[in-house]
């Protein structure tokens, strides 16, 4: 097995586990609580530098008077198309190696 495999297959483990974080992220947000503790406050300055961009222009919904984040869902979506279109750009690449 060459290197390039391996590290085609490092970044999309890397992607997938960034992917979870940024679920873990939206789990920790509905318990007060958890979102206090030092592992809720590590999963936000890991995933706000990409979800700032998203919460500073789509506002959230009001819905019977509780807020709902649409922004949130939107970024999770656009990040799990990005990781595929990065993978198979990636993988394209090996192949053609």
């Amino acid at each position: 097995m060459g290197l390039y495999p391996v590290l085609l297959n490092l970044i999309q483990v890397l992607l997938t586990f960034y992917g979870y974080v940024l679920i873990a992220t939206a789990v920790i947000s509905w318990i007060p609580d958890l979102a206090d503790t030092q592992l809720g406050q590590l999963l936000n300055r890991l995933t706000e530098p990409y979800l700032r961009p998203f919460l500073r222009f789509i506002p959230p919904l009001s819905l019977g008077g509780v807020q709902f984040d649409v922004a949130f869902i939107v970024a999770v979506i656009v990040y799990f198309f990005i990781e595929q279109g990065v993978v198979y750009v990636l993988a394209a690449i090996v192949r053609g190696l």
